[in-house]
């Protein structure tokens, strides 16, 4: 899968225990944490480097992946969901995504 790939540029390693399948939700949220978070270490160091291939890394995770499929799934989540929070959390996740990507547009 390509986002195997991406999860190799980004130095991210899924757990041997963890049975679902790599494109899960869980393991993407996870991946874009780790983005963000080594953004802001680039940042906090004044490594421009790390700083632009971080940014390209996720801007291309978004935009061929979690940001590809995130407004159908949440739609799909909250259409199927039985109680408020899960209807809450999947418009958040959602919107999260959305901040990020726009972040990247503006960076």
């Amino acid at each position: 899968m390509a986002v195997l790939e991406l999860y190799e540029q980004g130095d991210f390693e899924i757990d041997e225990e963890f049975k679902d399948l790599p494109d899960h939700v869980a393991v993407e949220l996870e991946f874009l944490y780790l983005l963000i978070f080594n953004q802001y270490q680039a940042r906090a160091s004044g490594n421009v480097n790390d700083l632009v291939a971080t940014q390209a890394l996720q801007r291309r995770f978004l935009g061929e992946h979690l940001g590809a499929w995130i407004s159908p799934f949440a739609e799909a989540v909250k259409a199927g969901a039985e109680t408020g929070f899960y209807r809450e959390l999947a418009g958040f996740t959602e919107r999260l995504v959305q901040m990020q990507t726009a972040s990247l547009h503006d960076a």
